[in-house]
């Protein structure tokens, strides 16, 4: 007896289909398609640090977990710094307030070595003038000798004054040898009754005393004044 083909072949696919069937089904309960190990991706210890965030901004990561606590740090760090800046301005502010509000120690307005240097150039050029001509040792007592001490002193007092010291022994000094010296011309004034040359030094001695005594009282020399500072190259 001969079948139709179309059962025939109906039946076929029926039979290829309970086949397939049971050898997928085989598959599934031996492993057959399981992944080999050796074709697996490596597993890595860091792959599960890394943190997945979702923000407004799109999606990021944050890798190992310690970015954020190096950022916050840096971020304290200038934080601080900043706060010591603003701490050293305010105390130099406070520095130079306090400079200002300081007063001022009192002294002259002029310096005795203004006067007192050709004070005492002027005593020992006309002395030594007097001597030359008249060989009388009263030039010299009255005329060289103070004119030198002046002029020494009032160099001395000069380099003082220049490295910030004291120079007040030294107008002192010169304070003491101008009084000496209007006593004397003054007393020669007197006796004498002749205004050159006892007239004029008596005058000019009793002027340079009284200038001492001021200097003196007001204080001693102005201090110097500081340099300014060069400006940066």
């Amino acid at each position: 007896m001969i079948k139709n083909p179309a059962s025939l072949s109906q039946s076929r696919m029926a039979v290829a289909s309970t086949q397939l069937h049971g050898a997928a089904a085989v598959a599934r309960r031996y492993g057959a398609f399981r992944v080999p190990t050796s074709c697996r991706l490596p597993h890595h210890s860091l792959a599960s640090s890394t943190k997945l965030s979702i923000s407004a901004t799109g999606v990021g990561g944050k890798a190992f977990g310690f970015g954020a606590k190096i950022a916050t740090k840096c971020a304290n760090e200038n934080t601080e710094a900043q706060e010591l800046n603003l701490i050293s301005n305010q105390a130099g502010e406070l520095v130079a307030a306090v400079e200002d509000v300081t007063p001022q120690k009192r002294s002259a307005k002029i310096h005795d070595f203004c006067f007192g240097i050709p004070f005492g150039g002027l005593l020992f050029s006309m002395g030594l003038l007097g001597y030359f001509f008249s060989r009388s040792t009263v030039s010299l007592v009255l005329g060289v000798a103070p004119g030198l001490a002046t002029l020494f002193l009032g160099i001395l007092s000069l380099k003082f004054w220049r490295s910030g010291r004291s120079s007040f022994l030294f107008i002192l000094g010169q304070a003491a040898i101008s009084g000496v010296l209007a006593w004397k011309y003054s007393h020669a004034y007197l006796l004498t009754n002749r205004i050159l040359p006892w007239g004029f030094y008596a005058s000019l001695s009793t002027a340079m005393a009284c200038f001492y005594a001021y200097v003196l009282l007001a204080g001693g020399n102005p201090p110097p004044k500081k340099l300014a500072p060069a400006p940066l190259s």
